[in-house]
């Protein structure tokens, strides 16, 4: 998944959340989700851990670090058993 975007209308509804567990249910696997760590982005930052602990029941790992795209908050869980 790249450049998960909605558009402001559509914001704060589920929509993105809905959205992600799809995909997330279509792709099972070992997951890692990469968002910007920065002060800018901390509504992406939420909505991650929100969608991402909601969908695991908090089973996930979080982590800020380098990565192969640059310094990232990863986000890391496992659906294979779902």
């Amino acid at each position: 998944m790249n450049n998960f975007f909605l558009l402001q209308p559509f914001r704060g509804k589920g929509v993105a959340q809905k959205a992600a567990t799809q995909v997330f249910e279509r792709f099972k696997g070992q997951w890692e989700l990469f968002t910007n760590p920065m002060e800018q982005n901390i509504t992406g930052q939420k909505f991650w851990r929100k969608t991402v602990s909601s969908y695991t029941t908090n089973h996930f790992e979080e982590a800020v670090g380098m990565t192969f795209d640059g310094h990232k908050m990863v986000f890391r869980f496992n659906n294979a058993d779902r």
